[in-house]
């Protein structure tokens, strides 16, 4: 017997003076989260955010009393801002910024020092890494599993989560070159101005601590 279940997404169809509004999903799919915390996030348009959670997973207590609930909605509602304002970006340029300002985003409202996969390259590795995503900045296609799950049919030497990496330390060479600067502010920032202002302190200073 089909038992069919519909629900009404309304954030799109909301009244234009309702600030930003968002529809959150929160659904349950054993083994399709980030294993180390049993949950996971995604926002691939304006307006919708989807939560996934694995509550038979072994991390999944421990997640949510670390907060990293609230974290995880953090980062999308972050991406589905600036999903209304630029869009999420189709280069590794642009993503490496939109990934770098919502982890920014989530220091920024919830403190620390981001997520363990925006420290996930090696201090010996960066060097290559980096120079690897300069010449991919602005090619037409890039290939996002890659460079940010470390996930290629053909065998892939880029550390798990390198995208995230890259991304996180680049937007913060940025706000440390703009003090005033605040990722909440920033979700129509375009990629280029924080690749052009932060990229090449972002290689020295990484490579230097390598």
């Amino acid at each position: 017997m089909l038992d069919l279940r519909v629900h009404f997404l309304e954030a799109d169809g909301a009244a234009a003076d309702r600030a930003a509004p968002v529809d959150v999903i929160v659904e349950r799919r054993p083994g399709e989260t980030i294993p180390e915390l049993g949950l996971s996030g995604a926002c691939y348009r304006r307006g919708l955010v989807t939560v996934t959670l694995d509550p038979d997973n072994p991390n999944f207590a421990a997640s949510l009393a670390n907060g990293e609930l609230r974290k995880t909605l953090t980062h999308e509602l972050h991406h589905s801002f600036r999903h209304a304002m630029c869009g999420y970006g189709f280069r590794l340029g642009e993503v490496l910024v939109t990934e770098g300002l919502a982890d920014a985003f989530d220091a920024e409202i919830n403190g620390g020092d981001g997520n363990r996969w925006n420290h996930a390259i090696p201090a010996e590795d960066w060097l290559g890494v980096i120079e690897q995503a300069e010449l991919e900045l602005w090619a037409d296609a890039y290939n996002h599993s890659a460079w940010f799950f470390g996930w290629s049919s053909h065998g892939n030497p880029l550390p798990r989560w390198a995208g995230y990496s890259i991304g996180y330390h680049l937007v913060k060479a940025y706000l440390a070159a703009n003090p005033d600067a605040r990722p909440s502010q920033m979700t129509g920032t375009p990629a280029p101005e924080v690749i052009g202002q932060a990229w090449a302190h972002l290689k020295i200073r990484m490579t230097a601590e390598a």
